[in-house]
């Protein structure tokens, strides 16, 4: 069974399509991406977050050569704490700061951290790090600061759940409650730092910790959060605090948009399947017999 699941503008899981197929091959996932891609059409711009199956990477690279796709996240912690041996904490916590820093600079001293603590008790006496092959792992298929698109956070969505979802909330307002709550988490983060104006749209950020620069027009910060999330980070927000809540809102990504979001489940969310008459023949039958006459 394959499923292709998106996330929505209130950080929901949105079903798109679901394949019923004989094989978890190669040749199946390119069936099921081509099919996807009949649904979606042609021109629209998309990305893939996959799991670290190549026969995945095979049926992606068939149906949207030229389209993002990297590895989840959650897939590779998961083989970390398998390679570390145990549930070690530190490990993991570093791996998740590396994977969701905004900024090269932040990437690369999270990073360090990481490799370092791998190098310490109990790793001390191997000949390798435990986690050498997130090295063969190409930077920009995991990591926010390398992406070249907008990268997302992914869910762990398991199959029993993805069925449930046939049903959404309808909301009023500017924005998706979930981004709501990230812009006022944003607002309460920011609430003693000091914002210079330094000429046109251009302001300096002075967070405590750093400086960082702000253009509001063209929605970019230096801390890189802002641009690959869509929703404006907390040295935005200390730029906007003069401004009313509503012109905030503006400053987030048309997609996080109420909306945007009653557009998308304005239509019907599960297609019923068609009379068997309708039904794709594939060019080679694979019967299954029954186990007890096999």
């Amino acid at each position: 069974m394959y499923f292709a699941v998106a996330l929505d503008g209130n950080h929901e899981p949105l079903l798109l399509a679901i394949g019923l197929g004989t094989l978890e091959c190669e040749e199946s996932w390119r069936w099921f991406m081509m099919r996807l891609k009949d649904c979606l059409g042609e021109d629209i711009e998309v990305g893939f977050i996959r799991n670290l199956c190549d026969k995945i990477e095979f049926g992606v690279q068939s149906a949207y050569p030229n389209s993002y796709h990297g590895y989840c996240p959650k897939d590779i912690a998961r083989k970390i704490r398998d390679s570390v041996g145990h549930n070690d904490t530190e490990v993991e916590s570093l791996f998740w700061k590396s994977c969701n820093a905004y900024s090269v600079n932040d990437f690369y001293l999270c990073l360090e951290r990481l490799q370092s603590a791998c190098r310490k008790s109990p790793f001390f006496t191997l000949l390798r790090s435990p986690i050498y092959w997130l090295d063969n792992i190409l930077i920009s298929k995991w990591t926010r600061a390398f992406s070249p698109k907008i990268r997302y956070n992914v869910k762990s969505i398991d199959v029993p759940e993805i069925l449930q979802i046939i049903s959404r909330r309808r909301f009023s307002g500017g924005l998706t409650p979930y981004v709501e709550s990230k812009v006022q988490k944003c607002v309460n983060k920011s609430y003693n730092w000091n914002a210079r104006r330094l000429y046109g749209d251009t302001y300096q950020v002075d967070d405590n910790f750093a400086t960082t620069n702000v253009q509001l027009e063209q929605r970019v910060c230096s801390c890189g959060k802002w641009q690959k999330s869509g929703i404006p980070c907390a040295h935005a927000i200390a730029c906007l605090r003069t401004r009313t809540s509503e012109s905030i809102n503006r400053m987030g990504d048309y997609k996080f948009t109420n909306y945007v979001y009653r557009l998308a489940y304005g239509f019907e969310l599960v297609n019923t399947i068609p009379s068997h008459v309708h039904w794709e023949k594939p060019n080679e039958m694979v019967v299954l017999l029954p186990p007890s006459m096999q």
